[in-house]
């Protein structure tokens, strides 16, 4: 008798902890839904202002190197 009362009381708390995350993962997809579409970021974006035309014309070659992993990629 006393073992099925304890269960149903963590059966209780159980399902209020479900129901407890459930509606915060709730509000933090719509606040990250919400900042991305008004376009709020905790980071800086990085732009450059000046850069010449011709890098504007040929974008893939102003690159600067892929973060901290080099690796030789071979060539012509």
């Amino acid at each position: 008798m006393a073992g099925e009362r304890l269960r149903a009381i963590l059966e209780r708390e159980l399902m209020r902890f479900r129901t407890f995350f459930l509606i915060f993962g709730i509000l933090v997809l719509a606040a990250t839904a919400m900042a991305e579409y008004n376009g709020w970021s905790l980071t800086r974006v990085n732009q450059v202002e000046n850069i010449p035309k011709t890098v504007r014309d040929n974008p893939g070659a102003y690159r600067s190197t892929y973060g901290y992993y080099h690796r030789y990629i071979g060539g012509k």
